[in-house]
């Protein structure tokens, strides 16, 4: 579901694919038009400041794009990374469908469910945000009266019309008699947004839960070792091995697991670790913004824009910090699944590996930005700065 959204946008290009340049050009050409709108958005936050009420309304969609653009260049940057990456999880995820283990399998099943899930719930949120925005700015458009509004701190007077989908800089002062010719280009922008923005959180996630998946099942194996020396046994025909040999070989495979486990995490880190950085320092700064917005609306339908606006922002952040703290919480439980195996029913040189292997295992794998570590803790923080912000911002406007 997110490669499909992420070809629909041009991004991914594989070789199988039929006329490839026209998918390359079709990602360049609204990657190249969404950087163009977010630089006319910075211009008219720019041409606002000192205007909190106007600045507020600007400023969340505007650092949500920035930040959008900001993965559209890293994700170039990285392009062949990224599908190399992608085709090896596929090859690994189906030899992990081809499972016997009934255990594993609804381990597996559990997690797409859930996946499937997450990725509906962002999405209905996501568009219905972006959606109401639209519609608000077209009915209004039919139905809204300019009028003159006197502005005390600058003792001057201005009409004011209908508000477009998003604040933006345009090369005329009349945005209403170009009303809808804005309205058809910012709709364009918000429709861009609106794919590529869920699609490409949900698909970052997607790749967080597939660590989650491999730890899962492998928390399993090493609480039931004996059950999968048996397993091994009836597939080959020979009667179950009970020598410490075996099961050491087990231990040492669920070992090379561990370690493959952590290296792809460090791999995802290192793709995003410059945009999740960028997150945390913008996010606190954007749902500000918003809760700002929302305190100096009263209009009932922008009052519901600005909630599922708040909401999306918040799931963005949670699904990322939420499933970095689920990585760390299931590598961390490793060393105690090996713990709670039959190991003491086994001779000293199994017992020993045991040990050696509880060792290894105790080291937890952590995501991390920069000097922040991606865990709930974190996700609070963000959460508390947004709101000392928006209380010291309400103060300095009263």
């Amino acid at each position: 579901m997110h490669l499909l959204g992420m070809r629909i946008f041009g991004l991914f290009i594989f070789d199988g694919q039929t006329a490839p340049f026209l998918h390359w050009f079709r990602g360049i050409f609204f990657s190249v038009t969404f950087t163009i709108f977010n630089i006319t958005q910075h211009i008219d936050l720019v041409s606002l400041w000192g205007n909190l009420d106007e600045m507020t309304t600007n400023a969340a969609t505007t650092l949500l794009f920035t930040t959008t653009v900001f993965r559209l260049v890293n994700f170039f940057r990285n392009r062949k990374t990224y599908t190399t990456l992608v085709a090896e999880l596929d090859d690994f995820l189906r030899q992990l469908m081809e499972t016997k283990v009934v255990e594993e399998m609804k381990i597996i099943k559990r997690n797409l469910k859930y996946t499937k899930e997450l990725t509906i719930a962002f999405w209905t949120i996501a568009l219905t945000t972006g959606n109401l925005m639209c519609v608000q700015s077209f009915i209004l458009s039919f139905i809204y009266e300019p009028h003159i509004v006197y502005d005390p701190l600058t003792n001057t007077s201005q009409t004011s019309f209908p508000p477009v989908i998003l604040r933006s800089w345009f090369p005329f002062e009349d945005q209403w008699e170009h009303f809808y010719k804005v309205y058809f280009i910012q709709f364009y922008s918000m429709w861009v947004g609106m794919i590529i923005v869920p699609c490409w959180h949900a698909f970052i996630v997607a790749l967080m839960i597939f660590a989650i998946l491999r730890l899962q099942i492998l928390n399993h194996q090493l609480q039931h070792i004996e059950n999968y020396i048996c397993i091994d046994a009836k597939r080959s025909n020979v009667e179950q091995p009970k020598e410490p040999k075996n099961l050491i070989n087990f231990l040492t495979d669920s070992l090379v697991e561990q370690i493959k486990i952590r290296n792809y995490v460090k791999q995802l880190e290192k793709l995003i670790a410059g945009s999740i950085f960028l997150d945390f320092v913008v996010f606190s700064v954007l749902l500000c913004a918003l809760l700002f917005q929302g305190s100096r609306t009263k209009f009932g339908v922008q009052i519901i824009i600005i909630i599922c606006y708040i909401t999306t922002m918040t799931v963005i952040l949670w699904m990322y910090y939420w499933h970095a703290n689920d990585i760390s919480r299931h590598s961390e439980t490793l060393a105690l699944s090996l713990y709670n195996s039959c190991w003491y029913e086994h001779d000293i040189t199994y017992q020993k590996a045991v040990l050696q292997i509880m060792l290894c295992s105790g080291r937890e794998i952590r995501m991390q930005t920069g000097f922040v570590i991606m865990n709930l803790q974190s996700f609070l923080k963000i959460l508390q700065a947004s709101y000392s912000y928006f209380t010291l911002l309400t103060q300095v406007a009263t």
